[in-house]
């Protein structure tokens, strides 16, 4: 059912102002109206009042107002001018006529044309003042431009001076006019306006009721056609036909705009929907997979974090060695050079070996064998540089291992497509690190080479050195006596191997130490490596929560759609 409304309706809306105008307007046209015929009735009064007040003047002569004293009512002259403004008064309609005169203090009565027992005699004393009335008795007029109601009646009161021939006023008329017809005549022209304004607002309301009831038919109709569309299942193809040639036929022709609008609007909708449904329904797909791939690329990460834990585990330990070495070799630089001081001393001793011949036998000897265990202990020690070739060995498997984790996080990061370019990135660059770290390992090993060949070299001349000093000093000391000049050169030779000895330990001290940092800045590389590593793996979880949340509100997309879906197909588009 159509619901009816609860509040007031256009009609009374319109109808409730407008009568109130209509009738504010009547009134004060009735008003207006009524002020208008007063004016102009009093001032006829007025008029009448004045024009009877100049007569009785012209009538009443000035002699016998002058001469009238109390008690001459009965003089002939008194009753003949009585008789005359009688005549007067019933002419004009004047209620009330008569003269006044003065003493310069008080007014008195001198004619008084009333012939009831209320009629004034001659020298009773008026009811106004002398003040009142000065200005007519000094000459002037004095016409009331009102209607005085007494009670006496509804009087215009007229007063106007008696003259002499000398010009000297001696009294003046009085005459109060009967306005009670004026009265009469304004309360029936006062019915009149009421009536008529009573006419004119029921007319003026029949003519509105009317109007209105023309418009809200067409409302109506209007009305009746928009409750059909919204109640007919949302069917967007029906139209209001107005034809009324108002404003109406207008609302109606926008309404059918509007419609025509709303269904472009709906079916742009529904396209828009079904392209939405099936893009979220593609989104949800691809993330599914995404989410497989980050997990899969999450999992390869973690294998190649653990694997740069055991290279840096691996090259710390390297670190540890190398060090070791380091001091290994500088000790076998310190005795080479000790051992090149002691040959200097031994070359300035030469000549003074003859004299000590016996002691410097014995001190040679155990020189020689103190020597000969100091060398043969440095010597087994820089064997450790073998170890060397160990550790880079294991350098290159790790290397090995972290280029096929490399190659893999690639192949994971080529299937996760847009959203594994990241990580083919990081992949990349691993594989790079890898690259840099097989070829300093292979450097090592070069320089692990050159540092054991040396070593080879320095034993042998350590060893020829001891021979020397065991088969030539200690075998032939005896004869050191005879042969101390053949010694000098001898002792010329040892110091040159020993400077050589010396310069070789120099050398293989700056080969180790290149190792040591080679292997720091690998160490350094790798720990930068697993962190990139341990990073990526973060953010492959958070992404993959990430992604999941993206599901979440893909799924939540699908049902917004499906409900959008649901509403376009309330309405009837075509």
């Amino acid at each position: 059912m159509k619901q009816k409304t609860r509040k007031l309706s256009i009609k009374l809306k319109i109808l409730i102002p407008v009568s109130i105008l209509i009738l504010v307007i009547c009134v004060v046209m009735g008003v207006s109206a009524y002020n208008k015929i007063h004016t102009g009735m009093v001032s006829v009064g007025v008029e009448e009042a004045q024009m009877a007040a100049k007569v009785a003047t012209n009538i009443v002569d000035a002699d016998i107002i002058k001469g009238l004293v109390p008690g001459c009512e009965s003089t002939e002259e008194y009753q003949s001018l009585l008789a005359t403004m009688r005549n007067v008064q019933q002419e004009f309609g004047i209620a009330y006529f008569y003269t006044l005169y003065t003493d310069g203090s008080k007014v008195y009565y001198g004619i008084d044309t009333d012939n009831s027992e209320l009629q004034a005699e001659v020298g009773k004393v008026y009811e106004s003042s002398y003040e009142d009335l000065a200005d007519t008795f000094a000459g002037g007029e004095y016409v009331e431009d009102y209607i005085d109601s007494t009670e006496y009646g509804d009087l215009i009161s007229a007063y106007m001076p008696i003259m002499d021939s000398s010009g000297a006023v001696v009294g003046i008329v009085g005459c109060d006019y009967d306005a009670s017809s004026i009265i009469a005549k304004l309360k029936e022209a006062t019915i009149q306006i009421i009536l008529l304004t009573i006419v004119c607002i029921v007319v003026s309301f029949v003519l509105f009721s009317l109007v209105i009831n023309g418009i809200m038919k067409s409302l109506r109709a209007v009305d009746e056609k928009i409750y059909d569309l919204v109640h007919n299942e949302g069917d967007l193809t029906q139209t209001l036909d107005i034809t009324t040639g108002d404003e109406l036929e207008l609302i109606a022709d926008n309404v059918n705009a509007l419609l025509e609008y709303i269904k472009g609007i709906m079916l742009g909708i529904a396209n828009n929907s079904s392209e939405l449904n099936g893009s979220t329904q593609t989104i949800v797909q691809k993330l599914s997979k995404v989410e497989m791939n980050i997990t899969d690329i999450s999992a390869t990460m973690e294998e190649m974090s653990a694997s740069m834990e055991e290279t840096s585990a691996a090259l710390n330990e390297v670190d540890g060695n190398v060090g070791s070495i380091y001091e290994t070799m500088d000790n076998i630089s310190n005795s080479a050079n000790s051992g090149k001081d002691s040959s200097d001393e031994v070359m300035k001793k030469a000549t003074e070996i003859y004299e000590d011949a016996v002691a410097a036998q014995e001190d040679a000897k155990a020189q020689v064998q103190r020597m000969s265990v100091s060398v043969n202990e440095k010597i087994e020690k820089s064997k450790a540089v073998e170890e060397i070739n160990l550790l880079t060995e294991n350098i290159l498997n790790i290397t090995e291992e972290t280029n096929l984790l490399a190659l893999n996080a690639s192949i994971e990061a080529a299937r996760a497509g847009e959203a594994g370019r990241g990580f083919a990135v990081v992949a990349d660059e691993i594989g790079k690190l890898a690259t840099s770290s097989a070829e300093a390992a292979v450097k090592i090993q070069q320089v692990s080479e050159t540092v054991i060949e040396a070593v080879d070299e320095l034993a042998k001349n350590a060893e020829q050195m001891i021979k020397f000093m065991d088969e030539t000093a200690m075998s032939g000391y005896s004869k050191l006596l005879e042969t101390s000049a053949s010694y000098r050169n001898d002792v010329g030779d040892i110091n040159e191997m020993m400077r050589a000895f010396a310069s070789d330990s120099e050398e293989i001290k700056n080969n180790v130490d290149q190792i040591k940092e080679a292997i720091s800045s690998i160490n350094i590389a790798v720990s930068e490596t697993a962190k990139g590593v341990t990073n990526v793996t973060e953010v492959s979880v958070d992404l993959t929560a990430s992604m999941g949340d993206i599901a979440k509100e893909a799924d939540n997309n699908m049902s917004v759609v499906q409900q959008l879906n649901t509403e376009v197909n309330k309405f009837k588009l075509q």
